[in-house]
Order: structure tokens, then C-alpha cells, then sequence
């Protein structure tokens, strides 16, 4: 794209992680010329790249509030359409698969909570079976033979989130839009006209674009050294770091225990996760967090010893304190956000991308929306004293 001195457009999205791109692909087909603003070197080289892609309401539901779920459950709905139009316009497949998730347990106390869990399920009228330890390794006999029981969560699924993010900035500039890497914003200025975007490019020109429309949804990098013109909204990093493992296909379905989770990919890789730290912004990969997740997943899959050893990612979740997502208008016109997600970045980013982008062209705020807004976080702060 051109660097002229200034650009204008009629919308802006600070980061291109999975909810940044969906939110712009949803606006580029709803007529807006969007232009996507990434510090990193790449698309999803962010929380998102460090991702297991699980798409897994159902089996999350005992540790998320219910207004969450039902937006959970709401976004997992809209995404075999929104894969499938992702697919379509940019001809590359996004990893979507639909065996469900296998939770297993392989001691007496992984039993009991995953019998209180499945308890919880029927509770709240959510599908999942019961299965036996004959019954679970029948259909993943790698598994290993101290597994006494589990269930089967079929309305769980995955999404491969690094090829969905490719094929979101091709569709999205197939749409029209544009992602502009090594882009630091570093202001979002208001004044009585157009949002002025401000930053600097890595090869040391200055960033300089003026838009209606302003929507950040940068992570964890939100508001840390980004200068909004609106109130801290305690955002805060979790660091997460998951392993990646190729060889012989070992498992067709997500794996769970209460300590781990085992994600299988296509291409014969393991994701391995994950862990949540409160470190800052501290990115770096420890053998401790390696040594443990490949341990708790070696107790499940004894196979997975002899694979290769791909990758630790690391990637920092965006959280604030009630750990639900910041999803909304601000009180300045035109700059809205998309943030704070937390473990449910992926899993969310269809309902964000609809939901946020009908706000924005319709100028007014959804019902799905409002117990997410930013408003409730400024409301609690001024309820405090603070």
C-alpha cells in the first residue's frame, strides 16, 4: 500500500491478531475501507499464534459466567459460515474440525471432578457422554491404560488459528482492506473531526492516518504503551506457553485432563497447553512450563515421547479484573474496543467481529453486547472511589 504523509480511511483496527482481522474482514464486507495496524512482523504473531484454537463452550462452561457462555455458544454457531466465507474468498483451509473434545481421566480425584463437571453439564441441560475406559480407548487407543473414564464433549470443535489468520488478511484484502506490519500506534488523538492514529513504521517513517472509526484490538498491548484518550481499564497480560509436537498421528480428537489439554492438527502436529502465568510482559519460553506440560501430556499419550519437539509458543492473554472480554463504544465518538478476551479469543471472534461491526454501522448497541461494554468497567471504578 502507499505511505503517504497522511492516509485517510473510514476505519482503523489497532492489531491483527484473530480478533483484530475478523473484526476488519466484517467491516470490509459491510463497505468500509479498513486498514489494519500490527506492531509485530507478521499477522497473529501474538497471543493468537500461541493458541490451541479450541472452540469448546460447553466443556468451559463450569468456569465462565452465563452471560459468556451464551455468547460463547452464540459465536461457536457462526462458525462454520464464517470459516466457510473465509475459505471461499481467500482458497485456504483454516484448519476448522468438528470431532468434539475427549476428557479423560487418569485418577481417582480426575474422575470425581470430571464427574462434578459432567454433573454441571446435565445441570444446565448441555450434552455430553459419558464414556468408559473400554469406550474411550476404542475410539483413541493411544491413550494410555491408566485411563479410568471420561466423557465426550461432541459440540466441541477447533480451528487452526495461525492459517485462519492467514486467510482472514487475504480475504480481507481480497474485500478491499489493507494490514500494514511493523506498524506501532502509539496515539489514538480525538478531536472535533476524524480520530487522528499516530505511531511509527519499523523502517523509522512517522505513522500518521485520520478515520471515522477507530477499533483497538491489540491484546494485552491495548493500553500499554498506547496513549487512548479514554480511562484505564485495568488491562493487564497472562502469559501462556504451549508446546508444539509433530510425528505419527497419534489422536482424532481434543484431549483433556483437568492439567492439560492435547490438540491434534492435520498436518500431524500436537499442541500441548497451556499455562497461565502472571508474569507481565515477560515472553520468554522456560523449561519449567515445557517440562510440565509434556509430562501431564506424556501420563495421557506415552507416545508422544518419541515425537519431535517443534516449538514452545508463547503469548500473552488480555484480561481485566472480571476476566470477561471489553467489547464496545467508548465515551469518545468513533473509537471502540476489542479486547481482554482472555482464553477466549479464538472461540470469540466471529460474535466480536458480527457484533461490534453491526454497532458500528448501525449506531447502536446490540443486546448481545451490553454486559461487555466498556462502560461497566468505569461504572465499577467510579462505584470504588477510584
Amino acid at each position: 500500500m502507499s505511505r503517504t504523509a497522511h492516509q485517510t480511511v473510514d476505519a482503523v483496527v489497532i492489531g491483527a491478531g484473530v480478533i483484530g482481522l475478523s473484526v476488519a474482514f466484517e467491516l470490509a464486507r459491510a463497505s468500509r475501507r479498513v486498514l489494519v495496524l500490527e506492531r509485530g512482523a507478521a499477522v497473529a504473531c501474538g497471543a493468537t499464534r500461541a493458541s490451541g484454537g479450541m472452540l469448546a463452550p460447553v466443556s468451559e462452561v463450569e468456569f465462565e459466567s452465563e452471560e459468556l457462555v451464551s455468547l460463547a455458544g452464540d459465536s461457536l454457531r457462526r462458525y462454520p459460515a464464517f470459516v466457510e466465507q473465509v475459505e471461499r474468498i481467500a482458497e485456504i483451509d483454516c484448519g476448522y474440525r468438528d470431532e468434539g473434545t475427549l476428557w479423560v481421566a487418569l485418577e481417582r480425584d480426575d474422575l470425581a471432578e470430571l464427574q462434578h463437571l459432567a454433573g454441571s453439564l446435565a445441570a444446565k441441560g448441555l450434552e455430553a457422554d459419558w464414556l468408559s475406559a473400554d469406550e474411550i480407548h476404542a475410539v483413541e487407543p493411544h491413550l494410555t491404560g491408566r485411563v479410568l473414564g471420561g466423557m465426550r464433549v461432541a459440540s466441541d470443535h477447533q480451528v487452526d488459528p495461525r492459517a485462519l489468520c492467514l486467510g482472514l488478511e487475504r480475504a480481507l484484502s481480497l474485500c478491499g482492506g489493507d494490514v500494514e506490519t511493523g506498524a506501532v500506534v502509539r496515539a489514538v488523538e480525538s478531536a472535533d473531526g476524524p480520530l487522528a492514529v499516530r505511531g511509527l513504521r519499523s523502517d523509522g517513517s512517522p505513522l500518521a492516518v485520520r478515520t471515522q472509526t477507530v477499533v483497538v484490538a491489540a491484546g494485552a498491548w491495548s493500553m500499554h504503551e498506547l496513549t487512548l484518550p479514554i480511562e484505564c481499564l485495568g488491562l493487564r497480560p497472562v502469559k501462556g506457553q504451549l508446546v508444539r509436537l509433530r510425528g505419527a498421528e497419534l489422536l482424532r480428537h481434543v484431549v483433556r485432563t483437568p492439567h492439560v489439554y492435547i490438540v491434534p492438527r492435520a498436518d500431524g502436529q500436537l499442541l500441548v497447553g497451556a499455562t497461565m502465568e502472571e508474569m507481565g510482559f515477560d515472553t520468554t519460553p522456560t523449561a519449567g512450563a515445557t517440562m510440565d506440560l509434556l509430562r501431564r501430556s506424556w501420563q495421557a499419550l506415552p507416545a508422544i515421547y518419541d515425537l519431535e519437539l517443534v516449538e514452545v509458543s508463547v503469548g500473552l492473554r488480555s484480561a481485566v479484573d472480571d476476566h470477561l472480554p471489553v467489547v464496545g463504544a467508548t465515551r469518545v465518538p468513533g473509537l471502540y474496543l476489542a479486547c481482554g478476551h482472555f482464553r477466549n479469543g479464538v472461540l470469540l471472534a466471529p460474535a466480536t467481529a458480527h457484533y461490534l461491526t453491526r454497532w458500528i454501522v448501525e449506531q447502536r448497541e446490540p443486546a448481545e453486547l451490553s454486559g461487555f461494554a466498556p462502560r461497566r468497567i468505569v461504572r465499577a471504578e467510579s462505584a470504588q472511589g477510584v
